[in-house]
């Protein structure tokens, strides 16, 4: 007999569980905890001197050479401006023309 109730699948119904079915899921529970405590406390014993020693061994012995001066680092300061076209035609005639220096592409611009 099939029952005409849309929500008959959904209904939800309460067991009584024993106590030995209650111990054996918290002494499962409990064994799954310890296992993957212990897993992660061994990884960190064994990972983190091996991160130690490689932080020790690159502050001592790695890093950058040289790169730095005595004072720091070095800043270039500078004034630029913008050329106009007019300007720029003028200096490249004061200069030679751009398809007279080596390497330069005519074709090209830095900047439309």
């Amino acid at each position: 007999m099939s029952s005409t109730d849309p929500f008959d699948r959904m209904r939800f119904t309460v067991r009584r569980v024993s106590w030995w079915q209650v111990a054996l899921v918290v002494a499962v529970a409990l064994a799954v905890g310890i296992a993957l405590a212990l897993v992660a406390a061994s990884v960190f014993l064994v990972v983190f001197p091996i991160l130690a020693l490689a932080g020790l061994a690159y502050r001592l012995f790695g890093g950058r050479k040289g790169g730095r001066g005595p004072g720091g680092p070095t800043v270039i300061d500078a004034e630029y401006r913008v050329l106009s076209p007019e300007e720029a035609a003028r200096q490249d005639a004061v200069r030679g023309t751009r398809d007279d220096r080596p390497g330069w592409d005519p074709d090209r611009r830095l900047r439309g």
